[in-house]
């Protein structure tokens, strides 16, 4: 009987150790090709791809000489995407942009596969129908469904600005700027609406399955706020390389 019980604990101490093993990475054994990298969120691997290139699986493809005409002004872009995105609020994934149907890019559920965690995909998204969408995506370019994947682009194009960075004391975010927000699990993703005082008024979505409009109190001292993407800095013409 005890070796029995002996037997049982150390079964069970072995399953426990085994438990106790962080998941597998996702990534591993993903190589994008040599003009991209892989990222990943809540076990799902996917590729953020070069300049030129955009992903089309777990690969980094050339993309279609294409050019999108911003035709907002820049003293009008964060008015539109503030728009875009605070009209979404209180919908869940089924019902974002579905009164956008006839109009580019669609509903945003068409993009997201079910079950994923889509908060990034949503700014992904607005900027899409704003006219100022991510490039190294998925779906022309444009989808880049984590966090680290727009932190990445932001900071690429010298339009990223990190709690800690010189300069974050004074700076103030401009609305339609985005926002990486830190978690316990992958971040979150979510877009300015405006800083009034000290108070910092976000347009998020996945938040608790639904877009809402959070605020965080004291934003600048706020743990969980990591850093913003500057969206009219990242698409301001750039000087060609000689």
């Amino acid at each position: 009987m005890r070796a029995l019980l002996v037997g049982f604990v150390l079964v069970l101490g072995l399953a426990t150790i085994a438990s106790a093993q962080p998941p597998a990475d996702p990534c591993a054994g993903v190589r994008c090709g040599t003009h991209g990298l892989c990222v990943s969120e809540s076990q799902e691997a996917y590729c953020f791809c070069d300049e030129g290139f955009e992903a089309s699986g777990r690969s980094c493809v050339r993309a279609p000489t294409r050019r999108m005409l911003i035709t907002t002004p820049a003293s009008e872009l964060g008015v539109r995407i503030v728009g875009l995105a605070s009209a979404e609020d209180g919908r869940d994934l089924a019902n974002v942009g579905r009164s956008r149907a006839s109009l580019e890019p669609g509903p945003l559920a068409r993009y997201v596969t079910p079950g994923a965690l889509w908060c990034s995909d949503f700014v992904s998204w607005v900027y899409r129908a704003a006219g100022v969408p991510f490039t190294g995506g998925a779906h022309g370019g444009w989808m880049l469904p984590t966090n680290a994947a727009i932190r990445r682009w932001f900071v690429r194009r010298s339009a990223w600005i990190e709690r800690g960075d010189v300069g974050y004391g004074s700076f103030t975010p401009s609305p339609g700027d985005y926002v990486r927000i830190s978690t316990p699990t992958w971040g979150h993703s979510a877009i300015v609406r405006s800083v009034q005082g000290t108070t910092l008024h976000l347009v998020e979505g996945n938040a608790r399955g639904h877009v809402r409009l959070i605020r965080y109190e004291r934003w600048r001292e706020h743990a969980r706020i990591e850093g913003f993407g500057l969206i009219r800095a990242a698409h301001a013409p750039r000087p060609r390389r000689s």
